[in-house]
């Protein structure tokens, strides 16, 4: 999903885990950290003042980055997300327990990396290293990137 290009410049991630069967709560003993919004497949969870209380259509583990990292670099973003997933160098003990979460609850794995940038200003890229990160998941890596004046990306 596109946005409306309007704000100055910005940059975060959100993470999300997504799945009929999956607990939104073995997510977060996995990552201990708390999603911005988790629900159940079938579980009320409240949306906002304009959507209200709605009935969640599949599980959901949902974490965005832009009240965790108080920057507009994506690259920063990125790296924060990737020390959840690898807390040490060389320490895949998270992305196993979650690839076997993600297997047993035929679930997904989805990042997004969104960027606003000033008029001309070249769009970041999402470096082989978090591509390689998140590989294991094989989480699926979806761009929104404009400048105030056009898409880009």
């Amino acid at each position: 999903m596109k946005t409306e290009v309007k704000a100055d410049p910005k940059a975060f991630v959100t993470l999300r885990f997504a799945g009929d069967d999956l607990d939104p709560g073995e997510i977060t003993r996995v990552l201990a950290i708390a999603p911005t919004r988790a629900h159940r497949k079938d579980e009320f969870y409240f949306a906002g003042k304009r959507a209200g209380l709605l009935r969640g259509r599949t599980g959901i583990w949902f974490l965005a980055t832009d009240e965790l990292v108080p920057s507009d670099d994506l690259q920063e973003h990125l790296a924060f997300v990737e020390g959840l997933l690898y807390p040490q160098s060389g320490d895949d003990r998270r992305i196993t327990k979650l690839r076997a979460l993600l297997e047993c609850t035929n679930s997904r794995a989805h990042v997004t990396c969104f960027w606003r940038g000033d008029s001309g200003e070249p769009a970041p890229e999402i470096s082989d290293g978090f591509k390689s990160a998140t590989a294991s998941l094989s989480a699926d890596i979806e761009t929104d990137f404009a400048n105030k004046n056009s898409r880009v990306g």
